[in-house]
């Protein structure tokens, strides 16, 4: 299992929280990539975030999301949600990539960004 965190600088760093409800750009999916993501998508404080990935990759792979493989094999859930929603998360505005079902996942701070090759 691997996974990249890093902090993004957004709008948010410069309006003082003002825009918090856009949709801001997903991060690119990797350092001089210019591929566009299949599919973006919001994060909702109320879902999990591990829901938000399988149901994003279904959506962007046209497949049901029963029919993937178990998000567990790739990354262990908990800790993704707590990083993300943790102290540090919140306060850095951290984006993590990692592989899942062929695709590479962007999750930004309010953002789900999928990738296919």
């Amino acid at each position: 299992m691997s996974f990249t965190a890093h902090r993004e600088m957004t709008s948010h760093d410069h309006d003082h929280g003002q825009n918090r409800d856009r949709l801001d750009p997903p991060p690119l999916a990797h350092e001089g990539s210019t591929d566009e993501p299949v599919h973006v998508s919001r994060l909702d404080e109320d879902e999990p975030i591990a829901m938000a990935v399988v149901h994003a990759v279904a959506t962007a792979l046209r497949r049901q999301p029963l029919d993937l493989e178990p998000l567990s094999a790739q990354i262990d859930p908990e800790a993704l949600e707590n990083l993300l929603n943790g102290p540090i998360g919140r306060r850095d505005e951290l984006s993590v990539s990692f592989r899942f079902e062929d695709c590479t996942i962007v999750l930004g701070p309010r953002t789900i960004a999928v990738y296919t090759e």
